[in-house]
């Protein structure tokens, strides 16, 4: 028989609770949930079948996450154990309050959420004894498939190698402790994936084995397996399944230190107010009542297992982060469809309340992506795994020159030209679908045959007029600053109360965008790179629309990879920009554009490319011609070879 518990609740609820309508519950990471009695079945509402089901049939996801508390104070190194160290898929982590976030890293379909911060009353961080010195969740299994690949990691991530012992099935068997003191017990097996993307092993030391097994058996409904002896400690395990998770239950008898609060598990369902409905009807321990998270589209409830494991059901919206990267993967092998874009993160806010984007988010890693899409590739914005194993080739072979240049002591293109690491994208426009420029305008293409400018085939040289603005050293324009060239792709954003400043490195130009509410400038006030506004929407987006143009700098640049040629795409007075930086994670913003102008071009076209957060990047002076000699110099050597030309025609 299962263990009956009386409902406990917790310990930051109110003696209130049970009488009132609503009611919020902080977490021990800071989490607000708003606990309701609204958001539950009424009496009578669900068959006593139903109610006597386990929650298995409720399950979306092939696996369960699994959660670690820690301190604070230890953030830095345990992304560095679990991400560099493990070698774990890092993912955009969510900000749970002002000053405690969630880490997240990648196991297969399911995660291991590293959360930073406090944990009430509990003493969740007394982990002495390690696997047998009391009950609770007291060490993950991971497996890998090279213990060479493991211990080269733990030793550049500054770690002591694992210590490995091979078992008599001849699978080599390590323990370890994370900076936090949590055991993680590494198995290796060849053939399995890396990142340990096989799934994680949850081990739990019970004080009732049987209790224990009939709780996740009979309720939570996973799939009960033979039992096993652990390789290390020698102790037998008994495990429950679902898909790429599994838990091992051993049983260290009763009289130990009881659960300390440090790692739970959370399963992603359906209907999180069944699963309530089924614990009320079992009388399951709770946590916390039934809940909405504040701020992200989660309905959950926290429930303990019989030595009080927080067990933690929670119901996803079809905007929160959870169901964005299911869809992720459903669309995986989707080729020509770019994933969602988070919007739950939650950036920390300047002094004066706005989100803080301030920092060095240079693009050279995205040189190397074509801005056109090539024709062979349609509607593809992904590349295949052949196209992208030619690429890697190429983008390696390309970045390796520098070194081969110092290796030679000289100086070469290797030293000039930055290649980027490489990506699946296509193209960086995507809109349209096939990722091209949309065919211009007939006035469109007399004002592209008209433009001037030294990167023009089969031009000649007679006036500064024969060169456009980024020749003269003014400025690049819009929108092509905001893509890479093959040098000098710092872009460092400043910000004071309703302002915000883009600084460019390429033509050393600054983009001044006022967020305050004031209206734009008259409309025959032109500049080279338009007139800015912009506002903040949901907490983490930049909006930014730009008008009043002058027509001048070509709207696309030959030195990003895969442009049009001769610096040739006009803009007019009637262009619109609009872009959208939308920080996903405290290091990333995803960069969206769409651009229209009527007068060019027939349709609209857009991009986007992803941004990575580097503050130790160093942006140098870009002094362009230094004495301002190459206009002079181009139209004085053009000139000496129409008169060489003159002088053998005659």
């Amino acid at each position: 028989m299962m263990k009956k518990c009386m409902i406990a609740m917790g310990a930051a609820l109110l003696a209130s609770t049970a009488m009132a309508q609503t009611q919020t519950v902080t977490t021990p990471e800071g989490g607000q949930l708003e606990v309701s009695q609204d958001l539950a079945y009424a009496p009578g509402e669900l068959s006593l079948a139903q109610l006597q089901e386990s929650t298995r049939n409720l399950f979306i996801q092939d696996s369960m996450n699994v959660f670690r508390r820690f301190e604070a104070d230890l953030t830095e190194e345990m992304v560095n154990f679990y991400v560099n160290a493990l070698g774990l898929r890092s993912l955009n982590p969510i900000q749970l309050s002002a000053n405690s976030q969630m880490i997240l890293t990648g196991v297969g379909t399911g995660q291991i959420k590293l959360a930073a911060g406090q944990n009430g009353d509990q003493s969740a961080y007394d982990l002495s004894g390690g696997p047998m010195g009391g009950t609770g969740i007291r060490f993950w299994t991971l497996t890998f498939p090279s213990a060479e690949a493991i211990a080269e990691r733990f030793a550049e991530a500054g770690f002591t190698a694992p210590q490995f012992t091979t078992g008599s099935d001849g699978v080599q068997v390590a323990m370890v402790d994370d900076p936090g003191g949590f055991p993680v017990q590494i198995r290796i097996v060849p053939g399995a994936q890396e990142g340990s993307n096989d799934g994680v092993g949850v081990n739990i030391a019970v004080s009732d084995l049987e209790t224990s097994r009939a709780y996740y058996r009979e309720f939570v409904g996973l799939t009960e397996l033979d039992p096993i002896t652990d390789p290390v400690l020698g102790i037998t395990k008994y495990p429950y399944n679902h898909a790429e998770t599994t838990l091992y239950l051993y049983e260290v008898g009763e009289g130990l230190p009881a659960n300390t609060g440090s790692a739970g598990i959370q399963y992603v369902v359906s209907d999180a107010a069944m699963v309530d409905a089924k614990a009320k009807h079992r009388r399951i321990g709770v946590q916390t009542p039934l809940n909405q998270m504040r701020g992200f589209e989660l309905t959950t409830v926290w429930l303990y297992d019989p030595d009080h494991v927080t067990n933690y059901f929670a119901q996803v919206g079809p905007n929160s982060r959870t169901a964005q990267e299911a869809r992720a993967r459903e669309a995986a092998n989707d080729l020509t469809a770019l994933p969602p874009i988070p919007t739950d993160y939650q950036p920390a806010q300047t002094p004066w309340g706005e989100p803080d984007f301030r920092g060095g988010w240079p693009i050279d890693h995205l040189n190397g992506t074509p801005f056109e899409r090539p024709v062979d590739q349609g509607e593809r914005v992904f590349l295949t795994d052949e196209e992208f194993a030619a690429k890697t080739a190429r983008i390696d072979a390309a970045n390796a020159r520098y070194e081969q240049e110092d290796s030679e002591d000289r100086i070469g293109m290797g030293h000039w030209a930055e290649m980027g690491d490489t990506n699946r994208r296509t193209s960086f426009l995507t809109v349209p679908s096939n990722g091209r420029l949309p065919a211009k305008t007939e006035q469109g293409q007399e004002n592209a045959d008209a433009m001037r400018s030294s990167w023009r085939n089969g031009q000649s040289f007679r006036s500064w007029t024969d060169f456009d603005s980024w020749d003269r050293c003014i400025t690049r324009g819009l929108p092509t600053s905001m893509f890479p060239g093959m040098y000098n792709n710092g872009i460092r954003i400043f910000q004071s109360p309703g302002m915000v400043a883009m600084q460019h490195e390429l033509i050393h130009e600054v983009r001044l965008i006022p967020t305050d509410g004031r209206s734009s400038v008259p409309r025959q006030i032109e500049h080279w790179m338009g007139e800015s506004r912009g506002h903040w929407e949901n907490g983490n987006t930049l909006v930014i629309e730009t008008t009043n143009f002058r027509p001048g700098p070509s709207a696309t640049s030959v030195v990003t990879s895969g442009s049009p040629p001769n610096n040739d795409s006009p803009v007019s007075t009637e262009a619109h920009l609009v872009e959208r930086l939308t920080m996903t994670g405290p290091d990333s913003i995803v960069y969206e554009m769409i651009f229209t102008d009527p007068v060019n071009y027939t349709a609209p076209w857009g991009a986007r490319t992803d941004w990575v957060r580097n503050d130790d990047y160093e942006q140098f002076e870009y002094a362009c011609h230094e004495g301002n000699v190459q206009i002079r110099n181009y139209i004085t050597a053009d000139l000496a070879a129409s008169e060489r030309a003159a002088e053998g025609a005659q």
